[in-house]
């Protein structure tokens, strides 16, 4: 087969174009260039790919989709976070820019059957249910199924994981060693959002400070205890950074866009006894209709908790959890799995269910109406 492999000039997708090269197929690297700076997707990682493409012995080709990346990626973070929600955007990355846009781009240009990557996924096709569907990666710590829950059934035929099955990224990285792919060999994994520089505070500051209003950081109860340079400076749970004084630490429980505020209070009204979750996709199986047990994931390296999933539409999921969780954040991605690691689907935190903070401020309110 003639495979692109998308190669952001790290060891992973180096490895997966060189396990493809070793197995016979004719291997085509592909890099999108998608922000200036970018930390996977520009500069240095851009010849760190070329170098490796020109050591295996494959083409390599760059595509330039800035203007998508911007429109499809960065202007959807840019409205969430100013709406007072906290996005990840990296799934929205990967099924519109790398296997969509940039596959489109491929397959404009060359004749070409396959797309790889290497991700920490396992791909597999369940011929009685005749479906794709996906499985945690066997390095549960290096899992990326995360990210693929939109991922249509047309996409995921089209897709192959190298790395799925490898038991963890030290094994990866002796691999590269034996492979002679020394100058990728030991780089540092991409922990940050690729497009923000330094640190998010930075982005806004450096992109957007003229339309960020600072305003009030309030308890409970209304009582204005602080002031914030900008909602979108802050999420959910956060702890650190609050720039107040109390004598027990404070946690963002939650952010008001209309009222500009940010809500604070002790730990332990960060915890909720469950959440609604929109825009519903289903990866490995058809829509689920009557209530089910799954295990959720309700942030990217988050534990999965045991939860009641209850369909509200075709959606809308009312998940309950079986342990209360902490920081449940509106705008981030939740995914849910069977019993075997298979990724049932996902969608987008509407918000809590029952948040401690809210029964504490009714309390609270109750008590004075007395």
């Amino acid at each position: 087969m003639r495979i692109a492999v998308g190669m952001s000039g790290g060891v992973d997708s180096s490895v997966a174009a060189a396990l493809l090269k070793q197995a016979g197929h004719d291997v085509v690297g592909v890099t999108m260039v998608i922000w200036e700076d970018s930390k996977c997707c520009s500069g240095d990682a851009i010849e760190d790919a070329q170098w490796v493409a020109k050591h295996l012995g494959i083409e390599h080709k760059v595509y330039n989709l800035i203007s998508e990346f911007t429109q499809e990626v960065v202007n959807p973070f840019v409205d969430s976070y100013m709406g007072g929600t906290t996005p990840n955007p990296c799934p929205t990355c990967n099924h519109k820019m790398k296997f969509h846009h940039l596959w489109n781009a491929v397959k404009q240009d060359m004749e070409i059957d396959k797309m790889a990557t290497g991700h920490y996924v396992r791909l597999l096709y369940n011929e009685a249910a005749e479906r794709y569907q996906l499985f945690r990666g066997r390095d549960v710590n290096k899992d990326q199924t995360y990210m693929f829950y939109k991922l249509s059934q047309q996409q995921l035929s089209e897709l192959m994981f190298p790395l799925g099955a490898f038991e963890s990224k030290a094994e990866t990285r002796k691999l590269a060693g034996e492979l002679g792919l020394d100058p990728v060999m030991n780089k540092p994994d991409s922990q940050d959002l690729c497009f923000v520089g330094d640190s998010l505070n930075d982005f806004w500051r450096n992109h957007y400070k003229k339309s960020i209003d600072g305003g009030d950081i309030v308890d409970i109860s209304g009582k204005v205890l602080g002031k914030h340079e900008g909602i979108v400076h802050y999420t959910v749970g956060q702890r650190k950074g609050l720039g107040i004084s109390s004598p027990r630490p404070l946690y963002v429980l939650s952010i008001d866009a209309d009222k500009n505020q940010i809500i604070v209070g002790e730990q332990e009204q960060t915890f909720s006894t469950g959440m609604i979750a929109k825009g519903i996709n289903w990866s490995g199986v058809p829509a689920i209709t009557e209530p089910f047990e799954a295990y959720v994931r309700i942030r990217y390296r988050s534990g999965l908790v045991k939860s009641r999933l209850e369909p509200i539409d075709d959606d809308t999921l009312r998940i309950w959890f079986e342990v209360p969780q902490g920081a449940v954040s509106p705008g981030q991605i939740t995914v849910f799995y069977d019993e075997n690691d298979m990724l049932l689907g996902g969608g987008v935190i509407e918000g809590p269910i029952d948040p401690a903070y809210e029964t504490r401020a009714h309390a609270l309110a109750t008590n004075v109406g007395r």
